[in-house]
């Protein structure tokens, strides 16, 4: 194993949580911030769930956001009509200041394990062209080799061609990576149908129940890895 890739959000970056949860009080909404990462697992167990039916992911990853915040909202015991106002709101939040925006805990700790051990870092992003920018924000882009994002290239996950050019601009071949995402259909299809090692970011064990290596912190990252404190191998 030469290089270690993420995904973006909900790997690097999770959803603003306490922003949610801020806006749906001001629509006399109440929502327990603690209680959204649940709901954000049942969310995106419902985009496997729509690419099982279909044979595919449905639509891209710009026209999945109502549905993945429907879906959130949803799973937070969030009533219809008021959810479809709070949806509206939330995608507006969202395209003025990106919703994916609070670094996971042991994320630069981690990183720099990582290249202390001599591997190779990158980012692979279903973004909007804003994955480097919030990841500089998060004190995180100067830890990586390079940073694909889904909007310059023309490709989205789980399409193994986005995969491929990361690997490429790396210089490492796909049988010497590792690819951290946390959507099954997304990440670990598409990461394993180019060749690389699937880990599955699964905060709250949502994902028991699929053949994958499974992580619930960051921080689990370098002994899933072999390697020890400090990111020397062991």
């Amino acid at each position: 194993m030469t290089a270690v890739l993420f995904d973006a959000g909900g790997v690097l970056l999770r959803l603003d949580y306490a922003a949610i949860a801020s806006r749906a009080a001001e629509h006399g909404v109440p929502i327990d911030a603690e209680a959204l990462a649940h709901a954000e697992a049942r969310a995106r167990r419902a985009i496997d769930a729509r690419a099982a039916r279909r044979g595919a992911v449905p639509g891209t990853d710009a026209t999945r956001v109502p549905d993945y915040f429907d879906d959130l909202l949803a799973a937070a015991g969030v009533p219809e009509p008021e959810r479809a106002r709070l949806v509206g709101r939330l995608r507006a939040d969202n395209r003025e200041a990106s919703l994916w925006r609070v670094p996971l805990e042991g994320a630069l700790e981690t990183l720099a394990a990582l290249r202390g051990a001599g591997l190779r870092t990158g980012v692979v992003s279903n973004a909007d062209g804003r994955a480097g920018l919030l990841l500089e924000q998060a004190g995180l882009a100067a830890s990586f080799d390079v940073i694909v994002d889904s909007h310059f290239e023309g490709v989205e996950k789980p399409d193994p061609e986005i995969f491929r050019r990361a690997l490429v601009r790396l210089g490492v071949g796909a049988a010497e990576a590792v690819f951290v995402g946390d959507i099954w259909s997304i990440d670990v299809e598409g990461s394993r149908s180019a060749g690389l090692r699937p880990i599955l970011m699964d905060v709250t064990g949502s994902y028991a129940d699929r053949d994958c290596e499974r992580i619930a912190r960051l921080a689990e990252l370098c002994d899933r890895l072999g390697l020890g404190r400090g990111g020397a191998r062991t």
